[in-house]
């Protein structure tokens, strides 16, 4: 046995000795010179064993607390996910009633009858910008029919099936669109530009049109019942031969955002006013 486990081992035997002595006389501990000499070798070591026992104790409780602690702040985080996914539900129907309640003043300002539509898809490749909804000829949905939103003009019904149909935006270089400056009164022909925004074109050398006016439908077109709004005047120069202005618009209607639109039941020269066709679901 090496030395330092043998002198361990002598001590330990001497302090177990010690106190099967101690506990074993009839006197009260500390009556004798033995039993205090004996609690003075005996009291180092037991001030160390309850200060090592103490810190145990605590340590171990301390890691009960911490898993304690560590068990309520998952379930707290799990709280607050569920909470954020509540709030974000929430906000979505909120928007979503929003923007469905426009629709139906919308519907109810327009003095020819008119569906909503759910938007399903985009198609922004190219020259042409569409959308596609989800309402088709089934619907009363026909081909040249406007297409709103209660901040202004989308564009027009281009093609449908029987339960789709795709419309063709404003700002699509193939689309005209009958236009006035509110302001002034003066006529124009709207059309998409390749660069950004349309470009109203046609307007009078002497008009006092300026930026910032209101462009509105002016239904000559024969498709758009007048006085939708299409947008705001940016900029305005000379067209290329020098006989009438035009003007550089911004459309007010913000196509990226676009979830749910009204469809004008109309037809090119007029609109179709069959009752109850616009009740359909």
């Amino acid at each position: 046995m090496p030395r330092s486990i043998r002198e361990i081992a002598i001590i330990l035997l001497f302090i177990a000795g010690g106190l099967v002595i101690l506990f074993s006389t009839g006197t009260k501990p500390g009556d004798s010179a033995a039993a205090r000499a004996l609690y003075t070798v005996i009291r180092p070591i037991q001030h160390a064993v309850y200060g090592i026992h103490h810190r145990i104790g605590g340590i171990w409780n301390s890691y009960f607390d911490l898993v304690g602690v560590r068990e309520e702040n998952r379930s707290l985080q799990e709280e607050i996910r569920k909470l954020r996914r509540q709030r974000s539900v929430l906000l979505f129907k909120e928007r979503e009633n929003r923007r469905l309640r426009k629709l139906l003043d919308l519907k109810r300002q327009h003095e020819f009858p008119s569906i909503a539509a759910r938007v399903i898809g985009e198609d922004a490749v190219g020259w042409y910008r569409t959308l596609f909804i989800d309402r088709g000829s089934s619907d009363g949905v026909l081909t040249e029919m406007p297409v709103t939103v209660a901040e202004g003009v989308v564009g027009r019904v281009t093609r449908n099936s029987q339960d789709m149909s795709q419309v063709t935006l404003l700002t699509d270089p193939g689309l005209t669109v009958g236009c006035r400056i509110a302001r002034t009164r003066d006529r124009g022909v709207l059309s998409g530009s390749l660069e950004s925004g349309c470009v109203l074109r046609y307007i009078r050398l002497e008009s006092d049109v300026r930026p910032g006016d209101e462009v509105v439908t002016s239904g000559m077109d024969g498709i758009f019942p007048r006085g939708l709004p299409v947008g705001r005047i940016e900029s305005v120069t000379k067209g290329e031969q020098g006989l009438f202005l035009e003007a550089r618009v911004t459309p007010a209607v913000n196509f990226s955002d676009i979830e749910e639109v009204l469809v004008v039941l109309g037809r090119r020269g007029g609109f179709d006013v069959r009752p109850g066709l616009e009740d359909r679901p």
